[in-house]
Order: structure tokens, then C-alpha cells, then sequence
């Protein structure tokens, strides 16, 4: 058998360089087509979609290709042809198993599209051998894999590294055996961290809301997501290089999983606890190696200022001759010996994230800061030289009042005035405010919380627009409350959401997809939820309990209504 080789590889459509592509003969080999569900430039940027395809080929038996959604398609226009790996151009309904790494609600779609495109019957029901195994992982179907239950054979819920050995040890056998596609599916079932949508059934009362969620066979009760404790074992990193990347002038390393601060309103904070920090002895040689390809390094994870080796790994990159980028800042994490090492690297431009512009509100969403955090995290931002920021905002926040709006346009004027103060007149160059509607998602204590009424969240960022427009300082950027709408019903909705799902994926427009199927969106995006009521995501053990989300949730009421 021929060793994996690193090739330059063009994808069939387009003219592109890759350093790092693994090519197999498949000879013998389990092949897998694994797809990122979106456009190439996003997913070869994406570390878990990297890291999947590192740990796959890794397998001897096993030879991975990558595939991702042709560019015409998402303009809108015809696709041209069927679905081709970049690897060897292989069409994806010859592969045994497709897999999708799917990041983001809004890509939900895309998976039956990509099927549908590549000649492979979209619906899990209408499959048999020889179509292909449909699996599914990523976050997003961690938190809520209902929408996307009617295409998909298997869902990985958890972390791959600990998930992937088992899966491929029972397919194997079960590939050796000759196991029908059912028989298949029942044993995996039994691997931690599986969840096999066709194996429980679901009923409905008269209000539309779940009686019963319940195993077929010996599938079990509740899937508990598979954790990977020791994170020594591999570090997801930009194995791949392209000049067509998001990020193409950057060599991107994950240095941890999981946030501490469990935020009500953010799932990463709740899903990948418990925090886990990579090691500074695990990271040097993953980033020595990235310098020998890229000058800057991206050090990524959801708290990036909470790793206990920050500072020592910024002045091992700027030592070797690097450059350093960051993917988030904690505002009260920020030091100056930071902010130093981002001015030397070049950076023009930092993001900080106040989330709501009152203490009130700030208090709700339990960010933990206060303004004068706030206040002070800017100054020391200007005094670095820096001299561009951007903001990031919410509205339609649980229990948010115009007051709370308002506020918004009083911080960031008070935040300007702190930059004159600090660098004795001057300014920012660039304010850039991001303001997105609030969408409450799975597993966080907001997940009961009814989505606001698209009028309203046009009327405050109107406002804000209104009350910025004049300052050519600032650019005002937002998400369309239509489409935060939509992922609203794609972040809560059940399986019967996906014969939306299936409609917007044959190229239907999602008002008429709506009529179509004569779904109430109201009913899962504006619909008070209780504690008792049986959630479509209830039957994921993430390892902490519905009570617990409960009693912060009204922790936060009570915050609410002390006001």
C-alpha cells in the first residue's frame, strides 16, 4: 500500500493551491467523503472540520476526501454538475460514508442540498445500500440535531478524538460481517456519544408540543455527549494552507475548549464545559511548525484571556519572530503586556464584547463586567496604539426595555469620550458596532425564552441607526431579524422542522417553504416554554442537569424584576 502523500490539489471548479492535502489510494480503504456544507473558503478555515479530516486519515484503512457547496449554487444560480472531492474528484454518492461538519444553524439546508446535488436520495428513509452513510457532527448538532433528523443515519455528538476510534471499530466490524444498513445502525447506537435518529419515536399532543420521545430496540434513553478529558493527544491546527482561506494569512491553533464564565445567553460556555486548557508542552511544537509556514499565529478557543499560558505563549511567538491574533478578548481579562504583544503584531483593530449597554441587562445576561471595566478595557486599547474597535451588541434581549436600547448609544459615547481622555484628544479611527438580534439557544437558561417579534428588533436598530448615522466614525453592521428568525426556528424547532428544511435545500424561498408545510414559527421561536414541557433536545445529557439551566434562568428573572 502507497504511504499518504502531500499534494497541491485544484478542486474541479476553480484553481486552487493547498499545502497539506493527504491523498490516499483507496485501495482496501473504508472511503469517506467528509463535506463541509458551505462555501470552501469558510470550511477550510474551520479547525474542526481540519481536525476531523487529520484524525480520519490518520486511520490506515480509511482514506478521507473533502468536499464542500459549489459557489454558484449559494449565488443562487444552477450548480453545474455533481459534488466532487478535491482529492481525486470523485463524486460523493461512490464514497461508503458522507460526513458533514456542520458549524452553524443557518448551514442546516446545505446538508440535504449537497446530497440532493451529488445524486444521493436527501431523506435518511429513501437510502439504502449502495447510497452511502449519512453522519453528522459539529456543534450545532450537539446542542440541536432535530431540524436536520429526517437526512441524517448518524449523529456524533461530542468531542471526535474520543468519538471516531469507537465509531470506526463497530463499522468496521459490521462492514466485515456484511451487516445490513439497519443492523449497522443498531450497534452503533450503542457507542457513546452516537445518536441514531430513525431509532426513537416521537408524538405530539393536541398544542403541537412533544408527549414522548422514546428508544426503539435497545437504543438508549438519553446520548451523552463524549468528552475528550486529555486534549494532550492532538491539537487542531491549520494542517491545510490555502491562499483562498477566511484566514489565509494565519496559522490557526486551537489552545483550549470551554468558556468559564457560562454567560446565560452563550451555549459554547454550558456544552464544552468543563473547561479545558491546553498545555504550553502540547502548543510550542504545533506553533513552532505553523511558523515555518505563516508569520502570524491565531491562537483560538472560546477564552482565549483565560488560558493559564497566555502571556508565555505570546512571548514564545513573538521570540521565534511571529506575529500573534487572537479570536476573542475578555474585557476584565485584558492587560497592558497583552495589548503589547497584539501593537507588535500588527494588529490594527480589536473586537470587545459589552453584549447590552446597561448594567441592568448586563447583569441578566451574567457577563460579569461593569461599565467601568468596560471604560477602562478601551483605555488601556487606545493607549496600545491601537486604533480601530469593534463592538459587539445584542437586542432583544430577555427582559429588555427601550431604556436598555438607548443605553447602547450612552456607553459607546462614553467610550469615545474615554479614548479623547486617553490619548489627549484624539480618537479611534473606526468604531465599528455590531448589533445582532438575541436568539435564544439549547442547553443555556435562556432556552425557554421566547425570540422577539422581528417588528420590534427592526424598530431598535433603527434607532440606533438614527442616533449613529451622523457620526462617519462609526459604521453600524447587523444581521437582517428576518434571518435571526430563522435560526431561531432552526436552533429550537423538532424534526418536523426539517421538511422546511427539505424544501429551502430544492432551491424554495423559506417564506413559501413555511406556507408549504403550514408550520407556525411563532410556535417555536415566540412560544413561552415550562420547565415540564419536553424539549426536542431534552434527550442530550451534556452532564448537568435541566433543573440547574431552570434556577439560573429564574435567577434571571428576579434580576429583571428587582429593576
Amino acid at each position: 500500500m502507497k504511504s499518504p502523500r502531500r499534494a497541491f490539489l485544484p478542486p474541479s471548479s476553480r484553481s486552487v493551491r493547498e499545502i497539506g492535502a493527504v491523498v490516499k489510494t483507496w485501495g482496501g480503504r473504508i472511503p469517506v467523503a467528509l463535506v463541509y456544507p458551505n462555501r470552501y473558503a469558510t470550511g477550510i478555515a474551520n479547525l474542526g472540520f481540519q481536525f476531523v479530516y487529520e484524525l480520519l486519515n490518520q486511520q490506515e484503512d480509511v482514506v478521507c476526501e473533502r468536499a464542500f457547496l459549489p459557489e454558484d449554487w449559494l449565488r443562487g444560480e444552477k450548480a453545474r454538475g455533481s459534488i466532487l472531492t478535491l482529492e481525486s474528484q470523485t463524486p460523493l454518492r461512490r464514497f461508503e460514508i458522507v460526513a458533514f461538519s456542520v458549524p452553524f444553524e443557518n448551514d442546516f439546508p446545505h446538508v440535504p442540498a449537497v446530497l440532493s446535488l451529488s445524486g444521493i436520495p436527501p431523506y435518511a428513509s429513501r437510502r439504502s445500500p449502495p447510497h452511502p452513510l449519512v453522519w453528522v457532527g459539529g456543534v450545532t448538532t450537539s446542542l440541536n440535531p432535530e431540524p436536520l433528523a429526517p437526512f441524517v443515519d448518524l449523529f456524533a455528538v461530542g468531542d471526535a478524538e474520543v468519538l471516531l476510534p469507537d465509531i470506526l471499530d463497530i463499522y468496521r466490524r459490521c462492514r466485515r460481517t456484511r451487516r445490513s444498513k439497519g443492523e449497522t445502525l443498531a450497534e452503533l447506537s450503542q457507542v457513546e456519544g452516537v445518536y441514531i435518529p430513525s431509532l426513537y419515536r416521537v408524538t405530539y399532543d393536541r398544542q403541537g408540543r412533544i408527549r414522548s420521545f422514546r428508544p426503539k430496540e435497545n437504543a438508549p434513553e438519553r446520548v451523552r455527549r463524549r468528552l475528550a478529558r486529555n486534549l494532550s493527544e492532538g491539537v487542531p491546527a491549520s494542517r491545510i494552507l490555502s491562499r483562498e482561506s477566511a484566514f489565509d494569512s494565519m496559522f490557526l491553533v486551537e489552545i483550549g475548549r470551554g468558556c468559564p464564565r457560562r454567560c446565560r445567553f452563550c451555549a459554547a460556555g454550558h456544552v464544552l464545559r468543563p473547561t479545558r486548557h491546553r498545555r504550553f508542552e502540547d502548543l510550542a511544537p504545533v506553533i513552532r511548525d505553523g511558523l515555518s509556514k505563516r508569520e502570524r499565529i491565531g491562537l483560538v478557543s472560546s477564552s482565549v484571556c483565560d488560558h493559564p499560558h497566555l502571556h508565555r505563549l505570546c512571548r514564545f511567538i513573538l521570540e521565534a519572530g511571529g506575529k500573534v491574533s487572537v479570536s476573542s478578548l475578555r474585557l476584565d481579562a485584558l492587560d497592558d503586556e497583552l495589548l503589547e504583544v497584539l501593537a507588535q503584531s500588527g494588529h490594527r483593530s480589536l473586537a470587545i464584547a459589552p453584549e447590552a449597554g446597561s448594567q441592568r441587562l448586563r447583569d441578566i445576561l451574567g457577563k460579569g463586567i461593569t461599565e467601568e471595566q468596560i471604560l477602562e478595557a478601551v483605555g488601556r486599547i487606545a493607549r496600545a496604539g491601537i486604533p480601530r474597535l469593534r463592538m459587539y451588541f445584542m437586542v432583544g434581549l430577555p427582559w429588555e426595555r427601550w431604556q436598555d436600547v438607548e443605553a447602547i448609544e450612552e456607553l459607546v459615547r462614553r467610550i469615545l469620550h474615554r479614548c479623547r481622555q486617553e490619548l489627549k484628544g484624539k480618537e479611534f479611527e473606526r468604531v465599528t458596532l455590531s448589533i445582532n438580534p438575541f436568539v435564544p439557544k439549547p442547553f443555556t437558561p435562556f432556552q425557554w425564552h421566547p425570540f422577539e417579534e422581528v417588528s420590534e428588533l427592526k424598530s431598535r436598530i433603527r434607532h440606533l441607526q438614527r442616533v449613529f448615522r451622523r457620526d462617519r466614525r462609526i459604521l453600524l453592521l447587523h444581521e437582517p431579524p428576518k434571518w435571526a428568525r430563522i435560526q431561531a426556528l432552526l436552533s429550537r424547532g423538532d424534526r418536523r422542522v426539517g421538511r422546511v428544511v427539505g424544501l429551502v435545500a430544492q432551491g424554495t424561498p423559506w417564506d413559501k417553504a413555511l406556507r408549504e408545510v403550514n408550520l407556525n414559527v411563532e410556535f417555536y421561536t415566540r412560544r413561552h416554554r415550562t420547565l415540564e414541557e419536553i424539549l426536542p433536545w431534552d434527550f442530550i445529557d451534556h452532564g448537568f442537569s435541566k433543573e440547574d439551566l431552570w434556577t439560573d434562568y429564574e435567577q434571571a428573572r428576579r434580576i429583571a424584576q428587582a429593576d
